[in-house]
């Protein structure tokens, strides 16, 4: 069984890593393949630094049906909100007939379940640009009857590069003591107690720096990170597909990226991701260096 998960960047390995713990825990029945597709164009060109949507749209059509050609996954977990919320578009219809899920699911449940646990919290959501511009998470509190006054809605732009190139967090607080405090102004009024949403994948990496900022204002804080409720999504699933439930199974993970990963993330990623998953921190530092889509360059 293939399952493969990908991320504008690496942000995602965090899930792959949750997934490959998973699996260490309790082995599947038969041979699983982790296989981690890194979807962006260049490490220095995301899909939020793309000047246009259909771009976007574009270049991530294009990785798919390269993805589907070359490696034929059983199930595609796409572990970033901003691809994810991209996915939602028409455009990929033509898709929609193989297994596919997003973490835009997972978020969704953890929004759910931090509301229903406290309903007199007020909300943060930290993003991309582009998933806060979508409102997907702003929308899925609407459905729940939070009230607006009770949500906050804060792009973090810069802070995915700067959780990935610097472990020691001090890239990524340099930022957050910008837009925590933009976050906290636009409550009014102010909660006492407070969930924060990690609407990147990146973010996770860093959501000890994400509640050190926070508790200086309110009283409590909430994390609510998806990431884990995506990799006990995927692991779910490959347990829905694999006969006869938990068994003896090997489980080995590649790593494939279009552009090289340059040395910064490969250290802070092995950081991160410590000793709880040796298997994805190997793929990463041996990860395969392979073209296999294309789109638009950035332009000067």
């Amino acid at each position: 069984m293939r399952i493969a998960i990908t991320d504008s960047g690496v942000g995602g390995l965090s899930v792959c890593a949750d997934v490959e713990a998973r699996l260490r825990r309790h082995p599947p029945a038969g041979p699983v393949e982790l296989l981690y597709l890194n979807a962006a164009l260049e490490d220095d060109y995301s899909y939020n630094s793309m000047p246009t949507r259909e771009e976007q749209l574009r270049t991530f059509d294009n990785f798919l049906h390269a993805a589907a050609a070359r490696y034929r996954p059983d199930l595609l977990f796409i572990a970033c909100n901003t691809l994810s919320v991209l996915f939602r578009d028409p455009w990929f219809d033509p898709h929609r007939d193989v297994p596919i899920l997003g973490i835009v699911e997972a978020g969704r449940r953890e929004l759910e379940a931090a509301w229903r646990a406290d309903p007199e919290a007020g909300v943060i959501l930290f993003a991309t640009p582009t998933t806060i511009e979508d409102g997907i998470y702003a929308h899925c509190l609407d459905e729940l009857g939070v009230p607006p006054a009770r949500i906050a809605r804060q792009a973090c732009p810069g802070l995915p590069d700067a959780i990935s190139n610097d472990a020691s967090g001090a890239l990524a607080t340099d930022l957050l003591q910008r837009y925590v405090p933009a976050a906290v102004a636009q409550f009014d009024p102010r909660p006492a107690r407070v969930a924060a949403f990690l609407g990147c994948t990146h973010y996770g990496y860093q959501a000890e720096r994400f509640e050190n900022e926070l508790k200086k204002t309110f009283s409590a804080v909430r994390i609510l990170n998806p990431n884990r409720r995506a990799g006990r999504m995927i692991t779910d699933a490959i347990g829905r597909r694999s006969a006869g439930g938990p068994g003896a199974g090997t489980v080995t993970i590649r790593f494939v990226s279009r552009y090289r990963v340059p040395d910064a993330p490969l250290r802070s990623l092995a950081q991160y991701l410590g000793a709880t998953a040796p298997a994805t921190v190997a793929a990463l530092q041996g990860f395969e260096h392979v073209a296999f889509f294309h789109g638009a360059p950035a332009t000067g």
